[in-house]
């Protein structure tokens, strides 16, 4: 099996060929050849996309993952695994063994060793949006106020939404973000942060401040307007 793998691995020349690859890893049951293979297309720069077929592997798949961060000590590839156990869990969540292995999975994101480079810290943060609970609020409010990173600002507020659309009820997540949001809006600085903060608290809010477009091309006058339209709501939620 290993070796049909890597024969077609060294193989492949199309998109289709690539696909069927995948498929075919994540029907194996062989999932530590299947692990082995996507750490070996992460240090190569994610060109094959491997670890796109690994929630097939079901409930075995996640507890081998958390098997593998209790083992591992690189906060690399820490990141990348707990980041893979995460995507795959948020694929998997009408499944019965998803709040018991999330709440695994939390536990070690928030324990694992000291993500230093930005990089990894953006990793771990989106991961904490897919499979966290209401009582990593605080924690992604956390990196939204004091990040030194831009991204990571950002990406702490995706996540807050993105809470509200898996363990967490979407009101408990703006009664404890209202101000918060308002906060983070105001003080940002950064145009391309400002636009991720902007229609992350707008899908969360329920209203419509700017584009996707807008936000990704980080158009200063459609951010500074939508800024100003969200600012007047938040400070209005804030004082009721």
């Amino acid at each position: 099996m290993q070796k049909t793998y890597r024969e077609l691995a060294e193989e492949i020349k199309t998109d289709g060929e690539r696909l069927r690859l995948i498929a075919a890893l994540g029907n194996s049951e062989d999932i530590v050849y299947h692990y082995h293979l996507i750490c070996e297309d992460w240090a190569a720069g994610e060109q094959l996309s491997l670890e796109n077929s690994f929630d097939r592997h079901g409930k075995e798949g996640i507890v081998f993952l958390l098997e593998q961060l209790r083992a591992d000590e690189s906060s690399q590839q820490y990141t990348d695994t707990a980041y893979l156990a995460a995507k795959t869990l948020s694929q998997l969540r009408h499944r019965d063994f998803y709040a018991v292995l999330s709440k695994e999975l939390t536990t070690l994101l928030l324990a694992g060793p000291e993500a230093k480079e930005d990089a990894l810290r953006r990793k771990r943060i989106i991961a904490l949006g897919w499979v966290g609970s209401a009582a990593e609020i605080d924690v992604l409010i956390d990196f939204l106020r004091g990040d030194p990173d831009a991204l990571c600002r950002a990406w702490a507020a995706a996540s807050l939404m993105q809470l509200s659309f898996h363990a967490v009820a979407a009101e408990t997540v703006r009664e404890k973000t209202k101000t918060v949001f308002a906060e983070a809006i105001r003080k940002e600085s950064d145009l391309r942060a400002a636009g991720i903060m902007l229609e992350a608290a707008q899908t969360l809010f329920g209203k419509k401040w700017i584009s996707a477009a807008a936000a990704e091309a980080a158009e200063p006058k459609a951010i500074l307007k939508a800024g100003k339209s969200a600012l007047r709501f938040l400070t209005r939620c804030s004082a009721e």
